[in-house]
């Protein structure tokens, strides 16, 4: 097996679980929300889907951008976890988005590495 296939399929867990976790938690889980749930989701989910084609498909190039755009989740995920009222949401989006950053990351060097730029 493709090391790059385990770095791309991280990567994959980590965009698709992102948005997953942003719908799920928004849509039906927030204890309490200070703006309409719609504005919410539409902001955490938009810009991923954006990447997700590419991040599915081994783009070496979405997976540079990913890795920048993770970072926000990174920050959300902190902001959240020190939260009271939505912890657990933070630590699961810390985790994803890492897994996001990670994964783009590896992969990205692998493919340097041997050329496949």
């Amino acid at each position: 097996m493709d090391i790059t296939v385990f770095w791309r399929s991280l990567a994959g867990i980590g965009i698709a679980g992102l948005v997953i976790l942003s719908i799920v938690w928004n849509g039906w889980l927030a204890p309490e929300q200070d703006i309409p749930r719609s504005i919410e989701i539409t902001l955490l989910v938009a810009p991923l889907l954006f990447f997700v084609r590419g991040v599915f498909r081994g783009n070496r190039d979405t997976f540079i951008g990913v890795m920048l755009l993770s970072f926000v989740y990174m920050l959300l995920g902190i902001w959240y976890a020190f939260s009271a009222t939505e912890s657990l949401y933070g630590i699961i989006m810390l985790v994803l988005s890492l897994c996001l950053f990670f994964g783009s990351l590896l992969n990205v060097w692998i493919l340097d590495k041997r050329g496949n730029v």
